[in-house]
């Protein structure tokens, strides 16, 4: 045993040996490499046997970069298997983020963390940024090169075994790398300036070659430098101007305002360029060469000995290292080339006059036509006339002028109008056409769906008025015709909507009307019983479910509003099927009792008991329908109401399928296409005595709609109605929670109400009938007494805020979040209950968002209010 473990050990130093050993050469073959290539997959290398013999999860080097050296630079690195490389993120770090680092390399120094939880004291910056790395040992080694701190060589995670030795041999590593590196760089950097003289030597050349063939154009040429006032002569032509002024001397150094004042007095002719002098002046083109690489000039002279008077000199700027501005002047005689051009200006000057003559004349009609061709009968010719902008000329497109107008007609004019338009296009029949007009035109559909007007003008007539020459023009006419149909068309809908508007108005104040009348005449009937009880409980009732009757009508004109201006939301929530189920069929009981139907209410195949729908939305479509099975079902028949459940083709949904069906009197083939419109009603003695807005089956069809589902119907006069309802919900795997059942009777005596109700008669209701149920009220007639009442108040005054929305001097939205801010015991926990006639969607959540615990609609029910106290006053 004892043997096998010395085999052990043995091995494992032979093993780390040869490790070491292979670093060695490396290092050897490093300081050989003289090629930056094979140098860095040198290091890799190195680094790598490193890592391995260290069992690091990661070797590292970092060079000290900038003009200040006060950033290091992630230059190498190698990883372990499964370990993420950082190198990437490593780039341009500042040095002040591991300072302590920075002064212990600095002193030559090398970093050992054997535990990085000991250091975070020590060294916070640096333990960050080895933190997020994952690093939990590490040991860093700076490199040197001359004294100079060039940058480090680090590992993180290694094995702290033969510290001492790793050290060493790091540092052994980083001096070689240090060296080797730096003159690596320094033979880069040789070279590169030994490519930039043999580039400046190149440059020089070409530049030289250039100037001599540029000297062979010109008469004379010249170096000047502008600040000693000097030039040299590099070029002079045998007799020209300059040689009676310096002579044939070339090389010749002389006074550059000297000559050029000399040169201006004795050959240019002043009056044409009395500003040679300040443009050529050593200032100016100083001036403005700062702007230009490149200044010319031309002038006219007295003719020289070869008969030239007229030279342009070139001015360019040379690039030197000194201090003065240093010019190449080159002068040139340009006689031909201003001949030339004089010439191109008489005949431009021509051509624009005859141009803008014709342009005169086609401008005012191309503003209008996008098309214009000029056609000469007698020949059956075209040529096309181009515009662009201000600017109109022949475009050089011309040809037989009849097949062109086939070729229109076949390719632009829409199918229906082509026979008529082809019968205009007929240039065999245009000159009787035209005998007595001046112009002819048809408008037609092109099939792009635009509108054009063509049009044919007279252009020329013979001697015996004949036409010749006729202009064919095209406008587009779409944005004309667009006007004139949407005028028809709102014309046409004004009058509907205003058909629709009076027939909705004569409706509405039918449906209100009656039961307004009803409740009149009920309260004039109780009054004129008042010690009859019975008669009274019996006007009561009669005014309740008139009542409802109404606020069903209001109601459903609303949601109307809202659905068709887009209004109207739907909001998904989780919700029990069996709630939904029991719901409808409380709602329906009384109806039902007092129509003495009979009813069946069924829900079967229920397999996944809570959706992801809107309850509210879906109670709503569901009483519409049963609603209607009510109303139009004579007494003794049946409504009956099914649910149930099918597998949707969408994963995670189910369908859920609802039947309304009932006995009743039915409906015709004609009414059912348009039983969703508003106010519709079959028109039946019997349907007439029965209540109903005509609003129901409109509200159904849309709000159906709106949740992607289909409603079917199948219906028979005498024989009854059955509506299929189909909506595709998604399912909740979850259990339903069964509320435990208290015993509440009780709970809501003695409580005190703070009621916020601007309206006397509203108020006096309100108090009323929560007296009745054992509450007390206390007033507030706006937001801001109601505040004020609450933050006076004692602890406990109040149990519950009934807040009703619009009210004078504070709103109550705004008085609800005033009192969630009091300093109060029970700002933020009493209950604060919404009671307004405001029921839209948005001015719920405009409650909700006050800090409102819920919103009750006016009128309203008393017993959801009753409960909603039970539940928030516990």
């Amino acid at each position: 045993m004892s043997r096998s473990i010395s085999h052990q050990l043995f091995d494992n130093m032979e093993k780390r040996l040869n490790q070491v050993e292979a670093i060695l050469r490396q290092l050897s073959m490093i300081d050989k490499e003289k090629d930056k290539e094979i140098l860095h997959d040198a290091i890799q290398a190195t680094l790598k046997i490193i890592g391995e013999y260290t069992e690091a999860e990661r070797v590292f080097v970092f060079d000290r970069i900038g003009e200040t050296k006060t950033e290091y630079t992630n230059s190498y690195e190698w990883c372990a298997e499964g370990v993420e490389p950082q190198m990437e993120y490593l780039q341009h770090v500042p040095s002040i983020m591991m300072p302590y680092w920075n002064k212990t390399f600095e002193k030559g120094d090398s970093i050992v963390i054997p535990d990085l939880e000991e250091i975070a004291d020590q060294m916070p910056s640096e333990y960050n940024m080895l933190k997020i790395q994952d690093v939990y040992s590490e040991i860093a080694v700076p490199i040197f090169y001359k004294d100079r701190l060039t940058g480090f060589i680090g590992l993180d995670n290694p094995s702290m075994k033969d510290q001492k030795l790793l050290l060493q041999l790091l540092n052994l590593v980083g001096n070689h790398l240090g060296s080797n590196r730096e003159n690596i760089r320094m033979m880069s950097l040789l070279k590169k300036k030994q490519r930039i003289l043999e580039n400046s030597l190149q440059i020089e050349e070409r530049e030289r070659n250039i100037l001599n063939v540029l000297c062979y154009e010109y008469t004379s040429v010249y170096m000047v430098d502008l600040r000693a006032d000097w030039a040299e002569i590099i070029k002079l032509r045998e007799k020209s101007n300059v040689t009676e002024l310096v002579g044939r001397e070339e090389k010749k150094i002389i006074c550059y305002s000297r000559l050029l004042k000399d040169y201006y007095d004795r050959f240019v002719i002043k009056e044409e360029y009395p500003h040679f002098l300040e443009m050529l002046s050593a200032e100016n083109l100083m001036e403005e060469l700062k702007r230009k690489e490149r200044i010319s000039y031309r002038y006219h002279t007295f003719p020289n000995a070869y008969g030239k008077e007229f030279f342009e000199v070139q001015i360019t700027r040379v690039q030197t290292e000194k201090e003065e501005r240093m010019i190449i002047m080159g002068f040139r005689h340009i006689d031909d080339i201003i001949l030339e051009e004089r010439i191109q200006q008489q005949a431009l000057k021509k051509a624009l006059d005859e141009a803008r003559l014709n342009n005169e004349i086609i401008s005012a009609i191309s503003k209008i036509y996008f098309a214009i061709y000029r056609i000469d009968l007698k020949k059956d010719f075209y040529e096309e006339v181009s515009s662009d902008s201000e600017v109109h000329s022949l475009s050089g497109t011309c040809g037989k002028a009849s097949d062109r107008m086939t070729e229109l007609c076949r390719k632009f004019v829409a199918p229906e109008y082509s026979d008529r338009v082809m019968e205009f296009f007929d240039l065999s029949t245009l000159q009787e056409r035209m005998k007595k007009e001046e112009t002819i035109a048809i408008e037609y559909l092109a099939q792009d769906d635009n509108w054009h007007l063509a049009r044919f003008i007279v252009k020329k007539r013979d001697e015996y008025g004949e036409v010749e020459n006729v202009l064919y023009v095209t406008s587009l006419i779409s944005d004309q015709k667009r006007r004139e149909q949407y005028w028809i068309m709102t014309a046409d809908a004004a009058n509907k909507a205003n058909e629709a508007k009076s027939e909705f108005l004569s409706r509405m104040s039918h449906d209100i009307r009656t039961p307004l009348n009803v409740i009149t005449g009920l309260v004039g009937v109780a009054k004129a019983h008042p010690g009859e009880k019975e008669k009274i409980e019996e006007c009561l009732d009669k005014i309740s479910v008139t009542g409802k009757n109404l606020q069903n009508l209001v109601n459903d004109v609303l949601d109307l509003k809202q659905i068709e201006s887009g209004k109207l939301e739907i909001h998904p929530k989780e919700m029990q099927l069996a709630d939904l189920f029991e719901s409808v069929q409380k709602m329906l009981d009384p109806g039902i009792l007092k129509r003495k139907l009979e009813f069946q209410c069924v829900q079967h195949d229920i397999f996944h008991p809570c959706l992801l729908a809107d309850q509210l939305r879906l109670e709503q479509i569901y009483m519409n329908l049963l609603s209607n099975a009510i109303k139009y079902t004579p007494d003794g028949g049946m409504v009956s109401f099914e649910l149930y459940e099918k597998p949707a083709e969408e994963p995670g949904k189910v369908q859920l399928i609802s039947v309304i069906s009932d006995t009743g009197i039915g409906m015709t083939e004609e009414f059912m296409k348009e039983m969703y419109s508003e106010f519709s009603r079959a028109v039946d003695t019997r349907v007439n005595k029965v209540r109903g807005s005509g609003l129901g089956l409109a509200i159904v069809k849309k709000i159906t709609d709106l949740m992607d589902g289909t409603v079917e119907v199948e219906s028979k006069p005498e024989h009854g109605t059955r509506f299929c309802v189909t909506f595709s919900f998604p399912w909740i795997e979850k259990a339903p929670e069964y509320p435990e059942e208290e015993n509440m009777d009780d709970s809501l005596k003695q409580l005190s109400i703070l009621v916020a109700e601007d309206n006397d008669l509203s108020y006096e209701v309100e108090e009323e009938l929560l007296t009745i149920r054992g509450m007390e009220c206390s007033r507030a007639d706006n937001g801001q007494a109601c505040v004020e009442k609450f933050r006076l108040s004692a602890p406990g005054t109040y149990d519950a805020i009934l807040m009703d929305m619009q009210m004078p001097v504070m709103d109550g939205p705004t008085a609800a979040r005033t009192i969630r801010k009091l300093d109060h015991p029970q700002a933020r926990e009493i209950p604060i209950i919404a009671v307004t006639a405001n029921a839209y969607h948005e001015d719920i959540q405009k409650c909700l968002k006050a800090g409102m615990n819920e919103h009750l609609a006016k009128p309203v029910d008393y017993q959801k209010l009753t409960d909603l106290l039970k539940k928030l006053c516990r």
